[in-house]
Formats: C-alpha cells, sequence, structure tokens
C-alpha cells in the first residue's frame, strides 16, 4: 500500500510519526512523510528507517500574503500532490481537514485521523478554533475509515460525542517508547550517569525531572514557584528540553542551586539521561479536556528508562500508575503540594525507586512500541 503519512511540522521531532513510519515501512508498505519544508532542511530526504521524506515549501511570501491564504497554497499542494495514495495517515486535524479535500477529488482514498490529542479540547487555542474543530468532527468524522487517540478517556469521549456522526472504530495508541535493553542503561556506579555529568550532581542528590516542552499550563510555573523553598536541601528539579518558558528557567536556574536547565538531546540519547533521575514529574495541569485525559509521552520515557513517576491528579495516568505500582499523585496543582511530595519521597529509605523496581520492570514488558505497533498493523491489516 502506498501511504502519505501527513504531519504539519518540519519533522524533526515528531516521534510519534517516526515511529508510525518506521512500523508501516518495515511492514512492506511504500510510506512518505509529508510535512512542511524550513530553511536549512531538505525537502526530500530518504529516511534511515526506509520510508520517503517530503517537506513542502510555499511560493507565497509571507510580507505581501497572510496566514489563511498561505494555508490555502499549502492545502492545495498537499492535497493534489498526494491524492494518489492509497492511504493517507492524518496527523491531528489540520491534516485530516488537507485528507477531506483529497478524497473529496478521489473518493477511494483511504483516511486515517489520527488525534494526537482531545483535537476540539485543546490547551492554547482560540474557542473559535476549537469551535471549528468540533463543526468539522461532527460533520466529516464519518469519512474517517479508522479514527486513532492516545488515552483510553479520549477514546471514550470520542464515542460518546461522535457515534452518533457516523464515527467507525476507534482505536487507542499509545505514545510509547521503543522497548529498551535493560544492558543499555546500566552503569558501572551510582551517579556516573549521563545527567549526572552534565549538570554536576552527585549520587546523593534527589534529581526530580521534567522533561519536555517548556509551555504553558505544563506545571512549570509552579515547580519554579517552589524553588526558593528547595534551598538546603538535597532535592533538585532539572527541566531538559526546550519551548518558550526556557528563558524562565534559566533565570532561576542561575540563581538557585537547587534548579538546573539541560538543553534538549537527540531523542536516541534521551533516556541515557532519564534514567539518572528519582522522580519523573508529569506536571500537566488539567486545564482542558485533552489535558484532564492526556498520556504523556514522558510518563512512558520515565517507564522505559526505570524510573517512577509524580502525577497530577490525571484519570488515565492516576489508572496506570495504580496499576503497576510505580509512582505517587498529587493533590493540587499548588507549588506547596509538589514540595510536600518531592520532600515525602526524598526521605524514604529504601529509596521509591528502589522499592518499585519489579513494578518498572513489569511495565517496560507491557507499554512498549514493539506491543503497541500491533494496533497499528491491524488498522491497516483491516
Amino acid at each position: 500500500m502506498r501511504i502519505a503519512n501527513v504531519v504539519l511540522n518540519d519533522f524533526t521531532r515528531d516521534n510519534r510519526v517516526l515511529k508510525i513510519s518506521a512500523t508501516l515501512s518495515t511492514e512492506g508498505h511504500d510510506v512518505t512523510v509529508v510535512a512542511l519544508h524550513k530553511p536549512g532542511l531538505p525537502k526530500r530526504e530518504g529516511h534511515a528507517e526506509s520510508f520517503d521524506v517530503h517537506r513542502i515549501g510555499l511560493v507565497m511570501p509571507t510580507r505581501v500574503f497572510r496566514g489563511a491564504l498561505k494555508l490555502v497554497e499549502l492545502a492545495m499542494k498537499i492535497a493534489f500532490g498526494y491524492r494518489r495514495f492509497d492511504a493517507w495517515h492524518c496527523n491531528d486535524a489540520e491534516a485530516f481537514v488537507i485528507g477531506l479535500l483529497a478524497k473529496l477529488t478521489r473518493p477511494s482514498l483511504r483516511l486515517i485521523y489520527d488525534c494526537h490529542e482531545f483535537e476540539s479540547e485543546r490547551n492554547g487555542k482560540s474557542k473559535r478554533y476549537l469551535r471549528a474543530v468540533g463543526w468539522m468532527e461532527r460533520r466529516f468524522i464519518r469519512f474517517a475509515d479508522e479514527v486513532i487517540v492516545v488515552s483510553p478517556s479520549i477514546a471514550t469521549a470520542y464515542v460518546e460525542r461522535y457515534q452518533a456522526h457516523g464515527l467507525g472504530g476507534v482505536q487507542l495508541l499509545r505514545n510509547v517508547p521503543h522497548k529498551i535493553d535493560a544492558e543499555k542503561l546500566k552503569v558501572t556506579a551510582r551517579g556516573k550517569g549521563r545527567l549526572r555529568q552534565a549538570i554536576g550532581l552527585g549520587s546523593d542528590d534527589f534529581i526530580a525531572l521534567y522533561q519536555g516542552a517548556f509551555t504553558i499550563n505544563r506545571g512549570i510555573e509552579e515547580l519554579l514557584a517552589m524553588s526558593e523553598k528547595l534551598s538546603g536541601s538535597r532535592i533538585h528539579l532539572v527541566f531538559m528540553g526546550y519551548g518558550k518558558l526556557q528563558d524562565s528557567i534559566e533565570e532561576t536556574a542561575s540563581s538557585s542551586e537547587n534548579v538546573h536547565f539541560q538543553p534538549a538531546v537527540p531523542y536516541q540519547e534521551m533516556l541515557q539521561y532519564t534514567k539518572d533521575a528519582d522522580v519523573g514529574l508529569v506536571s500537566v495541569r488539567p486545564i482542558c479536556l485533552s489535558y484532564l485525559y492526556c498520556l504523556p509521552n514522558k510518563l512512558f520515557e520515565c517507564i522505559q528508562a526505570g524510573v517512577p513517576v509524580l502525577v497530577n491528579d490525571l484519570p488515565d495516568c492516576v489508572a496506570l500508575l495504580r496499576t503497576y505500582g510505580i509512582g505517587r499523585v498529587v493533590e493540587g496543582d499548588e507549588p506547596q503540594a509538589w514540595l510536600e511530595a518531592l520532600m515525602a519521597m526524598a526521605g524514604e529509605k529504601p529509596s521509591f525507586k528502589a522499592q518499585v523496581q519489579d513494578g518498572l520492570a513489569r511495565a517496560q514488558s507491557q507499554l512498549n512500541w514493539e506491543r503497541e505497533q500491533h494496533v497499528l498493523i491491524d488498522v491497516y491489516g483491516r
């Protein structure tokens, strides 16, 4: 089958699209990732995982034409350029809209709608945008051969909202990483891992790690607000990643011995850094349904790295942690609640990380892409 995996970013950090493309290619499909072109990136390249990458550039100059017209140009280029493929894997609502346009010109085109979030309930989007996405899904979700979502609660919500509007199957495909060989994560002695070396911490320091995007409503503001009260303790907040709040993190790190900034590292090396933490932080604030129902990448990355997790009261995260016994729940979003939870965890002997090794091993064996990818394989088999 000839598959266009359509994503409206430059495909430099989208690990979900990478894993999906690699799996489908391994299954014998002819896969092309269709992404956006940015200066400095090749417009066409062959990926090491045996699929092609096509980045679409725009002709309309930014200073003359506004965003709406540029979006029309982009949609037309992708829709007409790839409409003769057998199937489109549409990542998020915007790509699905372009897929609908392509299907209008070629009705036999198969569309898979991969919702990376609860698309009409996202953070940081205007009410007008979210209403438009909801309207689009009600009217056109019936044209998706199958819909893929990232958490059980989002799956339930999509069925409740759209079953009466012709929704077909809904499949849960969590964004779990590849299974990591435990031997590759071992170090010769405690405290000699890459993260501790990079930021200059010793074996007795307790690392609470936030990794991922530095953006609003992910709890970063609350974590920084409690940092002054960490002074003199062995608890160290480490932020590893990139994003709009990076300046705030670096400013706090420059004035606090207990806060550290670690620039984002290549995905292939990330777990070698993550494993050094004593606890991973999932501090997403449930300000919208997409966030309330989330199962963040970092949760599964911590599990594969052998690190327990401290989470907000997010139902799907809490259910997973309780299933495997690999984390604790912070009751409330206030800085004081996070401080008390970290203080309690840092004071435990033996360490909480040591207590939950059996649960982490069980979770590692079940929550990995080698198992999860069979959902995707079955979708394309149908």
